[in-house]
């Protein structure tokens, strides 16, 4: 069986992801594969068209495509956004039609299932028969139990090709919303006053919908906002994953990207994403800015502030890409002001971003915080463990998650708590103690909260 693999990794064949490939080509000789280091080679792939070529023939002579990647902010790493998009601005998608493609990704398990999930929606717009993916911790392959789990996955690979089998199918990108009409509002009076607002774009049209729906916020916020496209800005390259910047927080690209981040992003109060939706994400440029932002590390330095979205696009169907928005505001700590999209008539459009401005500015006057949900408590649990765990490495991290007490909530900290519980859970196993325990428990676990509303009443 010839195979194609996507090595995603800008570290190229010295990646732990890659290590997986090399696993399952050594245990079965049924697979012939074929390696292109798209992430560390994506440079020489975007303007070498003879590179890219190269590509597409080893795809047009393979039965199994194989993406290989680690994790990066919700998805792959930018080279693969910007691979993806190759292939589709340069009408390669015939090669790819009606073969097999499959994933293999290592991480923390820091939503790696959004991760596969835009893998798989990119194989569903190539016509490709999509078969579950491998999702492994970083360390899996140096235990018995992660080869097996690789094993495993290699032979079920085999047998669902065998057998012409597909995993959970895709539906295909799906066309953009209609032009809205070119409508003038009248714009509010501004406030003078200290509150920062940003609105980050890749916008590249002058007549788009999102150059109308950024038109609209800005004048319908009382608020200044200040504008920035990121296709002015330099960038050096994707993120190197090379951890340089975890022991001083700097970044090993001197392009600048961490000092006008800190000082435009981080300090401000609120920021908006106005984006087009290509391919199930937004375009490669997006993906280079959001992971250029690990020189920060896993450090939620903006918690508090407030985000909100202007998107182009059928979001309705994106499924996957609302899990990333909103687990992105969770993780972060971040107020989730609203997300208006263009999939209405222009009246309609208009509303709601006139209903977002509101919110905005609610938001920015008074400052409310929500609790986090699963996406936000899961997903800093995960961060706070791999920063203890790696504090030797990731030193401006710890130093982080110290300052701000995210290790107090490690469980075998709460000893008063645990005592208690054994106490309780030792009593209602008594067949003598434990009805009464049990009836007084009702009342006793309200007490707490009795008197809450108590002093609530009395103040």
């Amino acid at each position: 069986m010839k195979v194609t693999v996507f090595n995603g990794s800008p570290k190229g064949k010295h990646s732990v992801t890659y290590q997986s490939i090399r696993y399952l080509e050594v245990k079965y000789n049924e697979f012939e594969i074929k390696s292109f280091n798209v992430g560390q080679e994506i440079k020489k792939i975007t303007t070498d068209r003879g590179s890219f070529d190269t590509i597409m023939e080893s795809v047009k002579e393979s039965q199994l495509i194989i993406w290989c990647y680690p994790v990066y902010t919700f998805l792959t790493p930018y080279q693969v956004v910007k691979f993806n998009e190759l292939i589709f601005e340069r009408h390669a998608e015939d090669a790819f039609k009606e073969k097999f493609a499959t994933q293999i990704s290592t991480s923390k398990h820091f939503y790696d299932i959004t991760a596969h999930d835009y893998v798989k929606s990119i194989t569903a717009d190539l016509g490709m028969t999509h078969l579950y993916g491998h999702m492994a911790d970083m360390d899996d392959l140096l235990t018995e139990k992660g080869q097996k789990r690789l094993e495993d996955f290699g032979k079920e690979i085999i047998f669902k090709i065998d057998n012409n089998m597909v995993d959970f199918p895709e539906k295909a990108n799906s066309e953009k919303p209609q032009l809205l009409e070119d409508k003038k509002i009248k714009p509010v009076q501004k406030i003078k006053g200290d509150k920062n607002v940003i609105l980050l774009t890749d916008n590249k049209e002058e007549d788009s919908n999102l150059t109308k729906m950024i038109t609209w916020l800005v004048e319908s916020v009382p608020y200044d906002i200040k504008i920035v496209n990121l296709n002015d800005m330099k960038f050096q390259g994707g993120c190197l994953g090379c951890f340089k910047c975890a022991a001083n927080g700097k970044c090993i690209y001197t392009d600048g990207f961490d000092k006008f981040h800190k000082e435009n992003v981080l300090h401000s109060d609120c920021v908006i994403y106005a984006a087009d939706i290509n391919r199930h994400w937004f375009n490669a440029v997006w993906k280079c800015y959001d992971d250029r932002q690990f020189y920060n590390g896993h450090r939620t330095s903006s918690h508090g502030n407030g985000i909100g979205y202007l998107i182009s696009g059928n979001l309705s169907e994106e499924h996957n890409l609302r899990t990333i928005l909103e687990a992105r505001s969770e993780v972060g700590g971040l107020y989730l002001t609203d997300i208006v999209t263009d999939e209405s008539d222009t009246e309609t459009v208009i509303e709601r971003i006139n209903q977002m401005a509101k919110k905005i500015t609610f938001f920015l006057e008074n400052r409310p915080e929500r609790p986090r949900n699963f996406y936000g408590t899961g997903g800093m649990k995960i961060f706070r463990d791999l920063i203890y765990v790696m504090r030797g490495l990731m030193k401006e991290d710890h130093k982080f998650y110290k300052r701000e007490g995210l290790y107090d909530d490690f469980p075998q900290r709460q000893k008063k708590r645990i005592l208690f519980m054994q106490l309780i859970g030792f009593l209602l196993r008594s067949k003598k103690m434990g009805p009464k325990i049990d009836a007084m428990m009702k009342e006793k676990i309200l007490e707490p909260y009795e008197k809450i509303l108590k002093d609530i009443k009395e103040d």
